[in-house]
């Protein structure tokens, strides 16, 4: 996980910033403010210590530090830190949780072949390169 939080981060959300509504970002996302509503990437979300969202998250990876009220689906790994609160379904490849970690939900895990890599939808302003 730790090549996508150094290379790929390609929007931060800073501290006292809140969305209403649906994020997509190619490439990795951190937040620290506060989102309501959904986030897509195609690679790396991070929820900051700082971050809150009531969202649903579709990404590649996740790692969770803040407080996530909402279903969680990476195609790869998902990491709760010790100070992570997540309210809501997981499905991921590989789930790590650190001790301190709250975690109210149902979590499934499976390998690549059964938890499908998250796709941004397709938009006017998204080319089409198939």
């Amino acid at each position: 996980m730790t090549r996508n939080r150094k290379i790929e981060l390609a929007t931060i959300i800073g501290k006292g910033t809140t969305i209403e509504g649906t994020v997509k970002v190619e490439g990795g996302i951190r937040i620290d403010g506060y989102i309501q509503g959904q986030i897509i990437s195609d690679g790396f979300v991070t929820i900051g210590l700082s971050g809150e969202a009531k969202a649903d998250i579709k990404a590649k990876e996740c790692l969770i530090s803040g407080r996530v009220t909402g279903n969680i689906q990476v195609a790869d790994a998902l990491e709760l830190d010790k100070s992570a609160q997540l309210q809501g379904d997981i499905v991921a490849r590989v789930l790590t949780v650190e001790a301190g970690a709250l975690f109210n939900g149902g979590s499934s895990m499976g390998t690549s072949n059964t938890v499908k890599k998250p796709a941004l939808p397709k938009t006017d302003e998204t080319p089409d390169t198939a």
